[in-house]
């Protein structure tokens, strides 16, 4: 994983900081310190596709007679299923605090 507001990569063994369960579980950046976290919607869309393409696809072979139907349907889950994957990246929940100013304080030692 890639931390979204410091761009570093991050190690699951490193983190250890986490807030809420579930789809909206969110992990602190052990870097920069902020919170990171997934859209819950689009991590429902992407259960709830790989799902619907698993049983569609059942049917569709021990149902001969709903066999194009649930290939059909197995085939728009799997292209769902895809394009969500692509779109659900870690996105900055709440940024750290910002460090002060202290640009002046660097001007006089240069």
């Amino acid at each position: 994983m890639i931390c979204s507001h410091c761009h570093k990569a991050l190690r699951v063994s490193a983190i250890s900081h986490q807030r809420g369960k579930g789809l909206k579980a969110q992990i602190q950046c052990p870097h920069c310190g902020a919170w990171l976290g997934r859209s819950p919607v689009m991590a429902s869309l992407k259960l709830g596709s790989f799902y619907l393409g698993l049983v569609s696809a059942s049917v569709a072979w021990w149902q001969e007679s709903w066999r194009q139907g649930g290939t059909l349907l197995a085939i728009l889950c799997l292209i769902a299923l895809l394009c969500v994957h692509l779109m659900d990246q870690l996105k900055v929940v709440e940024a750290p605090p910002a460090k002060p100013d202290d640009s002046h304080e660097r001007q006089k030692y240069r």
